[in-house]
């Protein structure tokens, strides 16, 4: 018993270095989008950040502020972001699908700056509506379905760049 409490007071302090490996600093988020209303959007790429750093943490990723101090550095470029609207009718039936999508590319830095990994995150949140009168919201985009579409590309992207 003596061992084993010796053995572990001796790794104890080793499991907390290597549990401190997993310090990101979010480097930069850029707005590359090219068309449509949130072309540079800094509200976009203000709520981008905030949903990413959560999942980080979610994650259990030691988030650290300057990157002088950190193991990874992620650069996120946010190059696509519209609603893609799909209608069909028949009669006085309508249904409508709207697809909100964001592409999203991410870089994986050590601490020195040389790039690991890059990856490439697009992901969709659709709504479906079905009335028995034509209403159109006019290419309007749902505050849900952003919120939806960022999260579902802020796990694809980390998951596809740290392989989790």
């Amino acid at each position: 018993m003596r061992t084993l409490i010796i053995l572990l007071a001796f790794l104890l302090p080793f499991s907390a270095t290597f549990s401190q490996n997993n310090k990101v600093c979010l480097s930069s988020i850029e707005n590359k989008i090219q068309i449509g209303q949130l072309m540079g959007n800094r509200n976009l790429t203000f709520g981008f950040k905030n949903i990413l750093l959560e999942y980080l943490q979610e994650k259990d990723f030691q988030l650290v502020d300057s990157c002088n101090n950190a193991d990874y550095k992620l650069q996120v470029e946010l190059l696509f972001f519209d609603v893609l609207k799909t209608n069909s009718g028949f009669s006085v039936v309508h249904k409508e699908n709207d697809e909100t999508v964001l592409r999203v590319r991410g870089k994986l830095l050590n601490s020195e700056g040389k790039k690991i990994k890059e990856s490439l995150a697009t992901e969709k949140s659709s709504e479906i509506s079905m009335s028995t009168l034509i209403i159109g919201e006019g290419g309007k985009i749902n505050q849900q379905s952003v919120s939806n579409v960022i999260k579902k590309s802020c796990e694809t992207l980390i998951k596809n760049l740290f392989g989790e």
